[in-house]
C-alpha cells in the first residue's frame, strides 16, 4: 500500500498529454487513491457494515494527500473521513488481494498482460467464428483506446474487463445463446457486473461490445428488436443492482444513501445551478451529434440499396447512437471528465465503422 500510494502521489501529470479538451493519456490519480484509501480502511471487524460505506480519508477534500497521510500521518489535524456508499465499489474484491502480494506497479503489469490476452483471444475467436474485417474493426477500436493509459489506471480497467470477457463468453460458452432468455438474462448480469465494478467511467463499452459481437456472431432475424432488447435488459441489470446498494447501504449504515445518490444523480445529468456551463455542454455534443449524423446521413443517400442496408444493418447505427445518449443523460459528468469519457465514442465508432463496412459491400440478394 505504502509503494502504491508514493508512485500515485508522485506520478502526478506525467501521462497527461492535452489535445485541445481532451487529456487522453491522463490517469485517474484521484480516483486511484481514493480506491486505495477505501482498501486500506476496509475493516474486517465490521465486514458488512464497511462494506456498505466504503470510507476513505481525504485532507482539504483530496484523496491524494489524504492516502499519503493516512501512511504518514494518521493523526493530521486535517485527515477527515468521507463515506463513499452510492457506489459497490466491487473493484475492492480484486484490489484488496492483490495489494497483499504486489504494489501498483505489479497490478498495472498485470493488467498489460491480462487485457493484451484477451484482447487477442478475441481477436482470434472473431475472425473465425464471425469474420477477419468484422473481428479487426471491433479488436482495433479498442486497443485505439486502452493504449497506453487504460492499463495503467485502476478506475479504467472495470469496463474493457467486462467487455472482452463477456464477448468471449458470448462466443465460446453455448449456453449463453442457445436460447433468446439465456440471452437476456447474460445481458442483465452483464449490466449488474458493471454497476458493480465500475464507478462510472465508460459503462457503453461494457454493454456496446458484447452487443456487437452477439448481433456480428447470431445474425437475429429481427435486429432492431434484439438490440432494443438486449440493451434494455443491461440497463435494467444496471440500474436495478445500482438502486439496491443505496437502499442496502442506508439500512445497514443509517447514512443517507439514497439523498447521497440523487444528490449526485442531479449533479451529473442537469447540474446544480450551472446553467451557462451546462448550455456550453449540451451545445457541443449537439455539434458533435450533428456532424457525425450529416456524415452518416450522406453516405446512406450516396449509397444504392439504402432501405435494405439500413432495415438489416442500421442496428449498428443503433448501438453507435448509445454513446451519444448517454453523453446527453450524464451531461455534466462526460464533460467534467472528458479526460476518461471520450472513450465511449468508442461505441459510436465501432457501429459506424461497421455499418460503412457491410453497406459498402453487401449488396441487396436478386429476388428469384
Amino acid at each position: 500500500m505504502r509503494q502504491s500510494v508514493e508512485q500515485l502521489s508522485n506520478e502526478g501529470p506525467k501521462y497527461t498529454i492535452h489535445l485541445g479538451l481532451l487529456q487522453p493519456y491522463k490517469l485517474a490519480v484521484f480516483s486511484d487513491c481514493l480506491m486505495m484509501g477505501i482498501a486500506y480502511c476496509g475493516d474486517e471487524r465490521h465486514p458488512l457494515e464497511s462494506a456498505m460505506s466504503n470510507r476513505f480519508l481525504v485532507i482539504d477534500g483530496s484523496p491524494i494527500k489524504g492516502s499519503r497521510a493516512m501512511l504518514e500521518e494518521p493523526g493530521h489535524e486535517r485527515l477527515r473521513t468521507v463515506i463513499y456508499s452510492r457506489y459497490w465499489h466491487g473493484n475492492q474484491v480484486i484490489i484488496r488481494p492483490l495489494l497483499c502480494v504486489m504494489p501498483l506497479k505489479g497490478i498495472r503489469m498485470l493488467n498489460v498482460v491480462l487485457l493484451f490476452l484477451l484482447l487477442v483471444t478475441l481477436l482470434a475467436t472473431m475472425r473465425r467464428r464471425i469474420g477477419k474485417a468484422d473481428a479487426l474493426i471491433v479488436t482495433g477500436c479498442l486497443a485505439a483506446v486502452m493504449i497506453p493509459s487504460v492499463p495503467l489506471c485502476l478506475n479504467y480497467v472495470s469496463t474493457f474487463y467486462i467487455g472482452l470477457i463477456a464477448s468471449l463468453l458470448i462466443l465460446s460458452w453455448r449456453a449463453t445463446t442457445a436460447q433468446w432468455l439465456n440471452t437476456v438474462i447474460v445481458f442483465y448480469v452483464i449490466g449488474a457486473m458493471t454497476t458493480y465494478l465500475d464507478l462510472l467511467t465508460t459503462p457503453m463499452i461494457a454493454m456496446a461490445v458484447p452487443l456487437v459481437v452477439y448481433m456480428l456472431y447470431i445474425k437475429p432475424k429481427r435486429p432492431w428488436r434484439t438490440v432494443i432488447v438486449l440493451s434494455l435488459s443491461w440497463l435494467l441489470g444496471y440500474a436495478s443492482l445500482w438502486a439496491t446498494k443505496w437502499f442496502l447501504a442506508a439500512l445497514i449504515t443509517h447514512h443517507a444513501s439514497w439523498q447521497d445518490a440523487m444528490g449526485a444523480m442531479a449533479q451529473r445529468t442537469v447540474g446544480h445551478g450551472e446553467q451557462d456551463y451546462m448550455l456550453w455542454c449540451l451545445k457541443r455534443t449537439l455539434m458533435a451529434l450533428g456532424i457525425v449524423v450529416a456524415l452518416v446521413a450522406g453516405f446512406i443517400a450516396l449509397s444504392r440499396n439504402r432501405l435494405y442496408h439500413l432495415r438489416h444493418e442500421g442496428w449498428m447505427l443503433l448501438v453507435a447512437a448509445a454513446s451519444f445518449v448517454w453523453a446527453l443523460v450524464l451531461l455534466e459528468h462526460t464533460w467534467h471528465h472528458l479526460h476518461f469519457t471520450w472513450r465511449t465514442l468508442v461505441v459510436a465508432l465501432i457501429g459506424i465503422t461497421l455499418y460503412l463496412r457491410h453497406s459498402a459491400l453487401t449488396s441487396k440478394p436478386k429476388e428469384t
